[in-house]
């Protein structure tokens, strides 16, 4: 499965969620914060967590468990905020740990089986890595267009 990736090496940042192993590209993440303070905000989509203050810009920050229907392990000194990008939008993925930066190469992307317990919109594909499957995860397609509306509305209110 090439999905755009144009036969180049892709680098992923591996991270778990209920102890599944998922995956972002790289290139669309800005830096990996420790969980701190978020700051709730009324009247938007259950998984959006709340926003948080990153040196002056106010970063929505998205629950992956609830987009994705896991269990939610408390938060511990391993939970990370991957700060990612869609666009000129920025926002925050919570996960449970993030475990490593792994090279692979596009030919190990393998089309995501029908069956895997996450909505097929928001995967790339699945990486087999020796024992372990790595869900790639695509940044464009966890928020849809009016949710991204809602987002910059919590960032730049009227």
């Amino acid at each position: 499965m090439n999905d755009g990736l144009d036969g180049q090496d892709l680098q992923v940042v591996v991270f778990v969620i209920d102890q599944q192993f998922f995956g972002i590209d790289i290139s669309m993440v800005s830096e990996i914060i420790r969980l701190e303070k978020i700051t709730p905000v009324p009247q938007v989509s259950a998984y959006v967590q709340g926003i948080i203050n990153l040196r002056g810009a106010v970063i929505p920050v998205l629950n992956l468990h609830m987009l994705f229907n896991t269990r939610a392990d408390e938060q511990n000194d391993n939970s990370r905020v991957i700060i990612a990008s869609s666009g000129e939008q920025k926002f925050g993925l919570m996960v449970d740990a993030v475990h490593e930066v792994k090279k692979f190469s596009c030919d190990q992307v393998k089309k995501a089986p029908g069956s895997i317990n996450v909505n097929q919109h928001y995967l790339k594909g699945i990486i087999l890595d020796d024992e372990r499957m790595i869900i790639l995860v695509d940044p464009n397609q966890i928020l849809s267009r009016g949710e991204m509306e809602q987002i910059l509305a919590i960032e730049n209110p009227s």
